[in-house]
């Protein structure tokens, strides 16, 4: 099998959830007594769990939010929900969304192939939900979500992967396909509806419906387990002079160029990661990632601390690849 750490970019366990005698977020009023209770009682199982951080929806700003979404801390469709609200941990790897499309969306991020861990970290903190609050759960449907799909463990597990072989050969699409019919769906690097930008995807599972969290764990790693063996087979497959020409002519890009506007960067960064998986370059990976995320739009500018126009935020983010690049001798 491919090596993972090249091929897995990180691993994410969410678990849907939703409170008894409330409506769904899509019908809050803001005066309901248990709508408080869910921030209150949610803050507090935190608090005693990991150091965090709480922020309403309406409390930040659009530069915020956006930068929230691209690192896949919250979702699009948290910030459409005026009583929508979540609660970071000061690492980043826990995040709980309230009121997005269910009362709880619970979910771990890690870094690499961690999937067991992810679950094992966000069934804790669910558990621990579980115990103050009163959390709707009927047999034999199990949990009641607000999408049918979700019912029963409430559960998506996904594994961000890095497959550039398999799309520069054309394989990907059919997978997609083959994939779908055994229930599990192939996504771009923001879900449904969005592209795989530097050749990443989402893969997860499209339901819980009848089945068991370890069920749903074991299907997602052993279509991982099979894209990776796919994707080392593509890699050898185009493992060639042409190959090896587009992805000098990336290094060389990226080195060198003045302006590099968020697409272009991405494609020719996943380059450079091909071309360290096939020895090419002595650079650390896991830098080319987040460097991947740093230069994100709002991201970029939230740690530049100003609005930047695309022309600025363009110079800056060619910028900030030369200076990394050439800290490595090629």
């Amino acid at each position: 099998m491919v090596n993972a750490h090249n091929t897995v970019i990180s691993s994410r366990v969410r678990l849907a959830r939703n409170i008894n005698g409330l409506p769904f977020p899509s019908r809050l009023r803001g005066n309901e007594p248990k709508l408080k209770e869910l921030y209150s009682k949610t803050k507090e199982v935190c608090d005693e769990r990991f150091k965090n951080k709480f922020f309403g929806v309406s409390s930040l700003s659009a530069l915020q939010l956006g930068s929230l979404i691209e690192n896949h801390l919250i979702s699009p469709a948290l910030c459409e929900n005026e009583f929508g609200a979540v609660i970071i941990s000061d690492d980043r790897t826990l995040s709980i969304m309230l009121n997005e499309e269910d009362h709880l969306r619970e979910q771990c991020i890690l870094g690499g192939y961690r999937l067991d861990e992810a679950y094992r970290t966000v069934e804790s903190v669910d558990m621990a939900l579980r115990n103050k609050l009163d959390v709707a759960f009927k047999m034999p449907y199990g949990h009641l979500t607000s999408c049918p799909t979700n019912l029963g463990a409430g559960m998506r597990a996904s594994v961000m992967m890095f497959l550039p072989a398999m799309a520069i050969n054309h394989t990907i699409d059919l997978e997609i396909r083959k994939m779908r019919e055994r229930g599990i769906t192939l996504r771009g690097v923001y879900g449904e509806g969005s592209t795989a930008d530097g050749y990443m995807y989402q893969i997860s599972n499209q339901s819980a419906v009848g089945m068991s969290e370890d069920e749903i764990l074991q299907k997602v790693k052993s279509e991982v387990a099979r894209l990776c063996e796919l994707e080392e087979q593509a890699q050898r497959s185009i493992k060639n002079e042409n190959t090896f020409d587009r992805i000098w002519r990336a290094y060389g890009l990226l080195r060198y160029a003045k302006q590099l506007c968020q697409k272009e960067f991405a494609d020719n960064i996943a380059l450079v990661k091909l071309g360290v998986i096939y020895g090419l370059f002595d650079i650390d990976i896991d830098m080319l990632n987040k460097l991947i995320n740093d230069t994100q739009k709002n991201t970029l500018m939230l740690n530049e601390r100003r609005e930047l126009n695309a022309n600025k935020r363009d110079q800056i983010r060619a910028q900030m690849i030369n200076e990394k690049l050439k800290l490595y001798r090629i």
